[in-house]
């Protein structure tokens, strides 16, 4: 049977459609156009160098059995100079690593779990301008084409890219040439408004944090040198405001709670002369509380409020995740750097192009 063809454009557009899909490094940055930080020169301004980047295949989203076919980085929009482009004599390698981006060493040739296939170069790259208004990036991102390189990590390695450049336009000096760096995301969401006392109403607001750091909350025009407390949930969400009267009789009907009341812990204190205050305590440093939300809610003694009571918002703080990416870097000749510096949990946005 013969087909029209529109019906024959149909596939050949889903087609085009899954040859340009792209997966962005660390996951969590879909959403965000612009990192907090920049890379000043990693991976590919640092001169005559070797640098490594591992890349833990836990937060990595291309398909396994799917084939790399590009590298692209995207430039910082925080930074308004015009950064120009050099040529490279550059060679990229992939490969497999059963190091972490938690405790890669600095040592070049043994990172590699096995012998990396070689999938640009050596070649002449060059990088183009970035923040040029007269040759704006598509989209402020460029990519370096590679030959496909299949991902399929073996169980319990990580994906390690190694660039190698032999030389560049400036004589082998590093340059100045800011990309978009990621940290990690930290979203904090703010609950219905508490319920008003004589002088304001009390207020909260959390830090982005991440295990290794602190929850810290923020409070703000509270009744002045009361007593209270903050309630806090670990691992729940801030859930839809319901009614207190039947917890503390009295209270007035605006006052709601925000939190489960199944998993509440306390944290006691006192106001300010001026109702501020605060709570903070130390999340352990493991990833397995990365991703947890920790809600709280603040509950206030008031003698001149219906109930004797007044509470805050409610606020949620999920917690953040380092990028799991760590560079391995020299400023030397790549076929003699054997040892590199490191910087842990670095990265530079990445953009995987997949098939």
């Amino acid at each position: 049977m013969r087909l029209r063809p529109a019906t024959l454009l149909v596939p050949a557009l889903l087609c085009a459609v899954a040859t340009a899909q792209s997966a962005i490094f660390p996951p969590d940055y879909g959403g965000i156009a612009d990192g907090p930080y920049n890379s000043a020169n990693l991976p590919l301004a640092y001169g005559t160098s070797r640098v490594q980047f591992v890349y833990d295949t836990v937060s990595m989203t291309v398909p396994v059995g799917h084939q790399i076919t590009s590298l692209g980085f995207r430039e910082d929009t925080q930074v308004t100079t015009v950064n120009n482009g050099r040529a490279l004599q550059l060679e990229v390698r992939i490969g497999y690593t059963t190091y972490t981006a938690a405790n890669i060493p600095g040592t070049f040739d043994t990172n590699f779990a096995a012998s990396p296939t070689t999938v640009f170069g050596p070649a002449l790259f060059t990088l183009p301008n970035l923040r040029d208004p007269n040759a704006p990036l598509t989209n402020g991102r460029f990519d370096v084409p590679i030959t496909p390189f299949t991902f399929s990590p073996p169980a319990g390695q990580n994906l390690l890219v190694e660039y190698r450049v032999f030389g560049t336009s400036l004589g082998g000096a590093p340059f100045t040439y800011y990309l978009d760096r990621a940290d990690y995301v930290s979203p904090v969401v703010l609950g219905a408004p508490g319920c008003a006392h004589v002088a304001g109403t009390a207020s909260i607001n959390l830090t982005p944090t991440r295990p290794g750091e602190y929850f810290s909350c923020q409070l703000s025009t509270a009744p002045a040198v009361s007593p209270c407390v903050l309630a806090i949930t670990v691992g729940e969400e801030l859930v839809a405001p319901y009614p207190l009267t039947a917890v503390f009789p009295g209270i007035a009907a605006a006052c709601t709670g925000q939190l489960s009341p199944l998993t509440l812990t306390t944290l006691g204190g006192t106001t300010t002369g001026s109702g501020t205050g605060g709570w903070s305590f130390y999340i352990p440093n493991n990833v397995v509380f990365s991703g947890l939300p920790i809600a709280a809610q603040g509950l206030f003694l008031d003698f001149f409020s219906p109930g004797g009571l007044v509470v805050s918002n409610g606020a949620q703080v999920t917690l953040g995740t380092n990028p799991r990416a760590t560079a391995v870097y020299a400023n030397a000749p790549p076929t003699t750097a054997t040892n590199g510096s490191i910087l842990r949990n670095y990265c530079p946005v990445t953009f995987f192009g997949h098939n």
